[in-house]
């Protein structure tokens, strides 16, 4: 979320909280002198230092280049291992001193310099070149580092290895299943380290490295598959589709699991966090794929579909994702927001599938509009403002690519127009019969919680 639009979300926020008594006025303006102190200068240091360590780090490697000739073998090895050593042994007294923030860069500083010595070792030696080797070995020691210090620079540079290695470390289309176990691996590790040291930058690398697996997960079975462009884009639109509407609903569903079981585990900050980041993403590539289904039209027009939809990177996220929509919609039946994003999250599956099943332009656009209209107002419930965002941007790519495709033909306008006006008449009685059925339930603790999340 961009920091203006929390900063204006706050303060009407705060605006109802003092009026219901939950805020004190001095509470309400404290928080709001805090965040008018905290305007992003606070954090300029750290970034300016973060540039700075990447300089110095360049500056010696290009010394050592500079003087390849000069500098004896044994002076380069004993360099690296000593910057190495010397850059954890400030790390660990910084944070002793809980200076966080100096050991984390100094952490990250002797991530590069191991990076960059792995690279002087192999020109010492003469050593050739094998680019997921390196990776490999970079992703080790930078989750090594990563953990034992909870320096979130060098998971970055982890994450960034470990998505090199995955693009390198074979062949698109040979499948290896002990190297795709490793890849495994290594994601969890990423995505656990954000969430046991929560930090935005470290679950958005870690929801990158998930996209970049399944990418190579995807790729590796698209080229094994025999029925075409037609199979790989089925297999795209399910695979795809069904990865992101996971994410969106997994929260939701645990949330909804905890509060019809026994015991209520605690969910940690970085849990939420994290929950909150894989939503996101899951929605932002929802959005994305509902309007490439619908631009690339001209792309479906086969009959080996069912090939892509029973591969197993398309038919695996595509059965979770139904699986926990209809999880989500039994366990949400006293819960109308909680319903609604299942629902919506079903629409956009079905919004995907349905140019595997028609031609029909007319009625793929009505759906796609449905869709998008559905996640904007998903978005409006839910105060989410980024959520709101990709859904107008889907919108407005819809209806640019309308504009251009039904100019002229005045048969296609009508088709499309009722058949969109409907669905949309249809979704607007429906959320008018919730919203006043929930107005008129009495006032109770979980109508009470429900109302406010």
């Amino acid at each position: 979320m961009f920091d203006w639009a929390y900063k204006k979300r706050l303060k009407d926020d705060l605006e109802i909280w003092a009026a219901n008594g939950w805020v004190t006025s001095e509470g309400a303006s404290a928080i709001l002198r805090d965040q008018e102190r905290d305007d992003g200068r606070s954090r300029l240091p750290m970034a300016l230092a973060g540039i700075g360590m990447v300089c110095v780090a360049l500056a010696v490697f290009a010394f050592i280049a500079a003087n390849w000739d000069a500098i004896p073998k044994f002076v380069k090895l004993a360099g690296i291992a000593a910057l190495v050593a010397g850059s954890h042994w400030l790390a660990a007294v910084a944070a002793v001193k809980d200076r966080k923030g100096i050991s984390d860069l100094a952490t990250g500083f002797a991530t590069l310099v191991f990076v960059g010595g792995m690279a002087l070792v192999g020109q010492i030696f003469h050593l050739p070149s094998d680019w997921a080797g390196g990776a490999f070995l970079v992703v080790v020691g930078g989750l090594a580092a990563a953990w034992l210090t909870g320096s979130k620079t060098a998971l970055v540079v982890a994450c960034v290895a470990a998505v090199i290695w995955q693009v390198t470390r074979s062949d698109i289309g040979a499948p290896d299943p002990l190297q795709d176990l490793i890849g495994l691996v290594f994601l969890v590790a990423v995505a656990a380290h954000a969430v046991v040291y929560p930090a935005r930058l470290s679950r958005w690398a870690a929801i990158s490295l998930l996209w970049v697996a399944y990418g190579r997960w995807f790729g590796d079975t698209a080229d094994l598959l025999g029925g075409g462009d037609d199979a790989v884009s089925a297999m795209a639109l399910a695979g795809a589709g069904g990865l992101a509407a996971i994410l969106l609903q997994l929260d939701a569903v645990a949330d909804l699991f905890v509060k019809w079981s026994s015991g209520r585990p605690e969910r940690r900050h970085g849990h939420w966090l994290m929950t909150r980041s894989l939503q996101d993403a899951g929605l932002l590539v929802l959005c994305a794929l509902i309007v490439l289904c619908l631009v690339l039209e001209p792309e479906f027009h086969g009959n080996h579909y069912s090939l892509g939809l029973m591969a197993i990177p398309g038919l695996v996220p595509l059965g979770l994702a139904v699986f926990l929509c209809g999880t989500g919609l039994l366990l949400s039946f006293k819960s109308a927001k909680s319903m609604a994003l299942f629902a919506v999250a079903g629409l956009s599956l079905l919004t995907l599938l349905v140019p595997l099943a028609t031609a029909n332009v007319p009625i793929r656009a009505a759906m796609c509009l449905a869709a998008l209209t559905a996640l904007c107002a998903l978005g409006t419930w839910y105060n989410n403002r980024f959520w709101m965002l990709c859904a107008y941007l889907g919108l407005t790519a819809v209806a640019l690519w309308l504009l251009q495709v039904t100019v002229g033909s005045l048969l296609g306008q009508s088709l499309f127009f009722l058949v969109a006006g409907l669905l949309l008449l249809a979704m607007a009685i429906w959320l008018a019969r919730v919203f006043r059925k929930k107005q008129t339930l009495p006032e109770s603790p979980e109508n009470a919680r429900e109302t406010r999340s």
